[in-house]
């Protein structure tokens, strides 16, 4: 049998690796240990490189100019390929998927608001508002997922019974879903102290968020029409997410983002012969659109091909404890960070996670991360030193 290959390492010390994870393997077939791993959806997420395990007819990773990112099927969960999922970074307005996936299920789209002076003259982006004009929320809605307007973002969490309130909500929904490195501090994800998230969770809000018709439906919307602030004219507005603007074959929403701190940011979701996949990628040093448009196609490509390294959690499945680490926050020494997940310093990754269980590695693979941790101390296993003068930036 073809045995995988890890992303970037030699092809001896793939093999090996593989001889020793199909050794694991067998041994998890007779004794599953119990579900120790600490990192949500799986030990391998942990890596702050670009993490994949390659059948032999798949395609390298490509290369992808962004600090952190996630590529995962959306239906199954299963994470195709993972640089510093778990890395905590401000997440600009990717943050209003979790304000919609908070407020849409209580507060029904034909409600109605009367904008406020504090919402219409909140900085950054805005889609308009005239303070004493009635709006729906369907036309809020429209506002925060096409031109992503802050002034918006901010209406329909008034509409939801206040800021504050919303807020509170959206981080016990974080907490629901398992998103353990978000914290919200705003509707709208403009900077705030302390307010972070991760490309896993990201991801996690995203999938939920496209579960609900509502969310789906703005989020795949091209253009709409929003009322003017002067008269009673309407004019129209469109998504800031290029690759659906553009019309890319299967896209279907999600969300872009940008402020000064987070940088550029995007989750994308795409349909494709039946596989919908879902790309999060926070940090972007390239265009958001050509970053996203990499790795989902190479993830069409090759999905079939690789290993799945770890699985976007379920609803209910995580519970906040000690146990449940969040990832570091950007800025952390990447090496220390491997490091204090159990991977030698240099290295992606020491094993494959054979199962979907979320959280959880039969001992087999145990005790082939543990081999395979001594066997490649100081070795680059998955991903080739990155050369000086590509710097911290690159893929």
């Amino acid at each position: 049998m073809a045995m995988p290959r890890l992303h970037g390492g030699q092809p001896r010390t793939a093999a090996l690796a593989g001889a020793v994870i199909a050794f694991a393997l067998s041994l998890g077939a007779l004794t599953a240990g119990p579900a120790m791993a600490e990192t949500v959806g799986g030990e391998l997420l942990a890596s702050t490189r670009r993490t994949a395990i390659l059948q032999p007819d798949a395609h390298g990773l490509p290369k992808v100019w962004a600090e952190t990112w996630l590529l995962a099927d959306a239906t199954t969960g299963e994470v195709l390929a993972q640089k510093g999922s778990h890395v905590r970074r401000a997440p600009a307005s990717t943050l209003k998927m979790l304000t919609a996936l908070t407020v849409m299920p209580q507060t029904p789209p034909e409600t109605t608001y009367v904008a406020t002076a504090a919402a219409a003259n909140t900085y950054g982006a805005r889609v308009g508002l005239k303070p004493g004009r009635t709006y729906t929320l369907d036309q809020l809605w429209y506002a925060v997922f096409l031109p992503s307007a802050n002034d918006a973002a901010i209406a329909v969490a008034q509409a939801n019974g206040g800021v504050k309130r919303t807020v509170a909500q959206m981080n016990g929904v974080a907490r629901d879903l398992g998103a353990l490195d978000t914290v919200a501090k705003t509707p709208n994800g403009l900077d705030a102290p302390g307010q972070l998230s991760s490309a896993y969770d990201l991801a996690l809000i995203a999938r939920a968020g496209m579960k609900l018709p509502e969310f789906a439906h703005y989020a795949g919307t091209t253009r709409a029409e929003f009322p003017d602030v002067k008269g009673k004219g309407s004019h129209p507005i469109y998504t800031t997410n290029r690759l659906l603007l553009h019309g890319w074959k299967g896209m279907i929403g999600v969300k872009t983002g940008f402020t000064s701190r987070a940088g550029r940011t995007y989750v994308g979701a795409a349909t494709r012969n039946g596989r919908t996949l879902l790309v999060t990628l926070m940090g972007i040093h390239e265009s958001s659109e050509a970053a996203a448009r990499k790795l989902l196609t190479w993830g069409f490509a090759n999905a079939d091909s690789v290993t799945p390294i770890g699985t976007l959690v379920e609803p209910g499945s995580v519970a906040p404890s000690p146990d449940a680490v969040a990832g570091p926050d950007a800025g952390a020494d990447a090496g220390t960070n491997t490091a204090q997940a159990g991977l030698p310093a240099g290295t992606a990754t020491t094993a494959a996670s054979p199962g979907d269980e979320p959280a959880s590695m039969p001992g087999g693979v145990l005790i082939a991360a543990a081999v395979l941790s001594a066997l490649t101390v100081g070795t680059v296993v998955i991903a080739r030193r990155r050369s000086a003068h590509r710097g911290r930036h690159a893929a």
